[in-house]
C-alpha cells in the first residue's frame, strides 16, 4: 500500500529496470495512466546497447549505493520505486529497500514467478554459482553456461569440462576459455532453436539461474526433451519490501494510489 501522505500528482514512479520485465511494466502503466504518472527508467549501463521502451525518460549509471539512491529520492521527490531488476541483481536490490526504508519511500519488487520442476526435468540444485561450478565436472563433459557475465569467474580453470559460455554482448573483462567457446546471443529463444544448440554442440549438462520468465525459459524445455541434466542455482531470497509476481498488481497497485490522492 502506497501510503496517502506520500502521494503527488502525477505520480513519480522511478523504475529500476535492465530487464525486459521493467520494460513492459514503464510502457503498461505508461498506456494505463498517461499523464497521471511521471516515469523514469534506470538502467546500470552494463549492457551497450540495451531494448528500451519508447517514450519512457531513461537514467544510465549507478547510484553509488544506498545512500546515493536516498539522495536521488529526495531531489527528484520520488513518489513510489519499482525494483524490476533481475531476480538474481540481491546488491542493487539490498541497496534500493535499504535506501526506500531510510527516507519512507514505498517500493514494489518485481519478482517474477521462478521454474517450476516437471517430473521429465532432472534438476541438481545448488545454493551459488561457486558450487555450480565445483559440482560440474561430476555431470557432464560439455556445458552450456547460460548466465551473467558477473558470475563467470566462478567456472574459470575448469579443464575437466568443455564449456560452451553464452552472454548477452562480448563480456569485458573474459576469462581464458581454451577449452570451450564464447556464443554471443540475445533472447528470447526458441524451443526448437535452443534443440539445435543443444545438440549440435553436444551438450550433456546446463548450468542456469533459475530466472523465470519466457525469455530464455526455451533452454529448460528443451533440456527436458532431450534429458539433458541442469545444475541450477537457487534463487535468492525476496527484498524486505512490497512484494508483486506479475505486472497487473503492480497497475493495481498504482491505480489505488491514484484513486486516494
Amino acid at each position: 500500500m502506497i501510503p496517502r501522505q506520500s502521494i503527488t500528482t502525477p505520480l513519480n514512479i522511478l523504475i529500476f529496470g535492465g530487464t525486459g520485465d521493467a520494460n513492459r511494466i514503464a510502457s503498461d502503466l505508461l498506456q494505463e495512466f498517461g499523464s497521471d504518472v511521471r516515469l523514469q527508467l534506470s538502467l546500470a549501463g552494463r549492457t551497450s546497447a540495451p531494448r528500451l521502451p519508447d517514450g519512457i525518460p531513461v537514467r544510465i549509471g549507478g547510484f553509488g549505493g544506498a545512500e546515493g539512491i536516498i539522495s536521488w529520492l529526495g531531489s527528484e521527490k520520488t513518489d513510489l520505486v519499482i525494483d524490476a531488476t533481475h531476480p538474481y541483481a540481491t546488491q542493487i536490490s539490498s541497496h534500493i529497500a535499504q535506501a526506500c526504508h531510510a527516507v519512507a519511500t514505498p517500493c514494489i519488487q518485481f519478482h517474477r514467478p521462478a521454474w517450476e520442476k516437471t517430473d521429465q526435468d532432472h534438476w541438481i540444485m545448488v545454493k551459488s554459482f561457486a558450487d555450480a561450478a565445483k559440482i560440474l565436472p561430476d555431470h557432464g563433459k560439455r556445458a552450456l553456461i547460460a548466465m551473467g557475465q558477473k558470475d563467470l569467474a566462478h567456472f574459470e580453470g575448469l579443464d575437466k569440462t568443455w564449456l560452451l559460455v553464452r552472454t548477452v554482448e562480448s563480456p569485458k573483462d573474459p576469462f581464458n576459455l581454451t577449452h570451450g567457446d564464447w556464443l554471443i546471443a540475445r533472447g528470447p529463444f526458441t524451443v526448437e532453436g535452443e534443440v539445435e544448440l543443444l545438440q549440435r554442440y553436444d551438450i550433456d549438462v546446463i548450468v542456469s539461474k533459475n530466472s523465470g520468465g519466457t525469455a530464455t525459459e526455451a533452454k529448460i524445455i528443451a533440456a527436458r526433451e532431450l534429458n539433458i541434466p541442469i545444475i541450477m542455482v537457487e534463487r535468492p531470497g525476496a527484498a524486505p519490501v512490497d512484494q508483486a509476481e506479475h505486472i497487473h498488481e503492480i497497475i493495481e497497485k498504482v491505480r489505488n494510489a491514484l484513486a486516494s490522492a
